[in-house]
């Protein structure tokens, strides 16, 4: 703060060493760093006070030129639920209230959680692009990379439809497939990218998701170095398919888990675009452009004790992936973890990113986080830590190779065993005496896999 303000306010200017003399003063004696330093998952130190970062200067964004949103982020809602008939009326319902953006998402998919719809056919994908081209609202498919025929349909009945008011993504994803063990066709992934991008819709085709490995236990910095991991294969195998380092960049969205944390999950946003823009940098792009990131609250942050509990970590979520400048943002609903949501759980989810975009103007500003000097600060050291992983998967032989090796499974193990316990309010914390009842549409599926599976947090405290 500038000292003729502090002076204004009766207060005399105190520099970080008077500031140090007067909290060891009231420490009494107690150890400074083991009182008031604390260290992230990843061993990142964070100070207890920091400066202003002077100089700093915002990071850019991508949804400013987004017209279907209005200039804000993309409100996504999940069509998730395997009944078609009540699926096609959540939507609409979820177009007339507020959502920007629809994610289709599919049994088997990393982002399913044991819902999800079943591949119809092209039926279903031309009402959708129909409905769409009357309203415009973005699309992100969440799909298997094994289901090779569900973005080509889509993509053809968009085109058909001429739909293309509002950008679409294709969210072909071979790495997150790999790491749970339900696909290993990552060589595919050129030329199917190749093909939709052809089609020339705005928006993106390719995902670099570090969603599976969060909700599996990662940390920050290895999330981080998982999608980095995952655009540098991209970016090898488009090459090869004779597309420019430009084009994979505008065609691929980075996809983060959001969570509770709310100063890391804003510095791990803003890390995201410091790792991309140095990526443009060394494949030599003169005129960087801001990558397009997707945010997803955790799944792993979920309890299905006291759920209600889970409206307030999906808000701190969305309020941290939104000042940390997501492009678009979908909000598993408060009750994901039971079931099916019904139309209450979708609405709050839904509602909570209309108010803080309506009401609180959470929009309105471009990073608003530049130049606060802890946030700055876990910013640049996420963005270090998660380049010095990236690197030791791409000397490893890149992603693939060590997704296949078990390189990638073991990290993750050791980060989810290694993690601090936490309270959890509702479960460990504050716990109910008895649970409120909770309506629900259905069962969710079965999400047992081969390899890297979500586990909520509260599974492993209660394990524990």
């Amino acid at each position: 703060m500038d000292a003729s303000i502090l002076r204004t306010a009766g207060f005399a200017p105190v520099d970080a060493a008077g500031w140090r003399a007067l909290a060891e003063k009231a420490l009494k004696g107690a150890d400074f760093d083991a009182t008031l330093l604390s260290q992230t998952d990843d061993g990142i130190a964070i100070q207890p006070i920091y400066p202003r970062r002077e100089g700093a200067l915002p990071l850019a964004h991508s949804h400013a030129a987004t017209p279907h949103a209005g200039g804000a982020w993309t409100v996504n809602q999940r069509r998730d639920d395997a009944d078609t008939a009540r699926a096609r009326a959540q939507m609409a319902d979820d177009l007339e209230n507020g959502a920007t953006g629809i994610a289709l998402v599919f049994k088997g998919s990393a982002a399913a959680h044991g819902a999800g719809m079943t591949a119809s056919g092209e039926t279903a994908f031309a009402k959708t692009a129909a409905a769409r081209a009357a309203t415009p609202f973005s699309l992100r498919l969440e799909a298997n990379f094994q289901d090779k025929a569900l973005s080509a349909t889509l993509a053809r009945a968009l085109d058909k439809a001429d739909a293309r008011s509002a950008p679409v993504h294709f969210g072909l994803d071979p790495y997150s497939a790999a790491l749970s063990g339900t696909s290993s066709e990552a060589g595919e992934s050129a030329a199917r990218a190749k093909d939709l991008i052809g089609f020339g819709f705005s928006g993106t085709v390719l995902n670099a998701d570090g969603r599976l490995a969060h909700n599996a236990g990662a940390g920050e910095a290895l999330e981080l170095a998982i999608v980095a991991a995952a655009l540098a294969e991209n970016l090898r195998r488009l090459d090869a398919a004779g597309l420019a380092p430009e084009t994979t960049f505008a065609a691929t969205a980075l996809c983060l888990a959001a969570d509770q944390d709310q100063f890391l999950t804003t510095a791990k946003f803003r890390a995201a675009r410091l790792l991309h823009a140095r990526m443009q940098a060394a494949c030599g792009i003169s005129e960087p452009k801001p990558a397009h990131i997707h945010a997803e609250t955790s799944w792993r942050m979920l309890t299905r004790l006291d759920p209600e509990t889970n409206i307030l970590r999906n808000t701190i979520a969305v309020f941290s992936a939104g000042t940390g400048g997501a492009d678009e943002i979908t909000v598993l609903p408060h009750t994901l973890a039971l079931g099916v949501p019904d139309p209450f759980a979708r609405r709050i989810a839904r509602n909570m990113q209309v108010v803080l975009i309506t009401e609180s103007h959470l929009a309105n500003v471009a990073d608003p986080a530049a130049g606060a000097g802890g946030i700055e600060a876990l910013t640049d050291a996420l963005a270090e830590k998660a380049w010095e992983l990236f690197a030791d998967i791409e000397k490893a032989g890149g992603l693939s190779a060590a997704i296949a090796s078990g390189d990638i499974a073991r990290r993750v193990e050791t980060a989810r065993q290694a993690r601090r316990v936490r309270p959890i309010v509702g479960t460990t914390l504050f716990a109910l005496k008895a649970e409120r009842p909770v309506t629900v549409l259905g069962p969710l599926s079965d999400v047992a896999t081969p390899g890297l599976r979500p586990v909520l947090l509260a599974d492993c405290v209660e394990a524990a």
